[in-house]
């Protein structure tokens, strides 16, 4: 199993890019520790009588046919922009 330490939870800060407190580290290598002992005792569950599956649909999925059709709901789409000028969304800008 692999070993969670204060050194590992730094490199992993590191990693993420994080600055992390003393409390939030521990917190961290406390929850890690749980997870950990939840994965060891999955490992215990004996699964040999089970048969592996691949995806949980067992059915093909039956696609529609791809068919370009016109639509005349302009206005209808048109009449959810909360804001509108000559046809166009109106957005408020991301620029400061």
């Amino acid at each position: 199993m692999i070993r969670i330490d204060e050194t590992l939870i730094r490199h992993l800060e590191t990693l993420a890019a994080l600055e992390l407190t003393a409390e939030q580290r521990k917190s961290i290598e406390k929850d890690m520790h749980e997870i950990l002992g939840y994965m060891e005792l999955l490992n215990e569950v004996d699964v040999s009588s089970v048969e592996p599956m691949y995806t949980p649909i067992e059915d093909a999925v039956d696609l529609r046919e791809d068919i370009v059709r016109e639509s005349d709901c302009v206005s209808l789409i048109r009449s959810n922009f909360p804001k509108e000028r000559s046809g166009h969304i109106v957005v408020p800008g991301i620029h400061a």
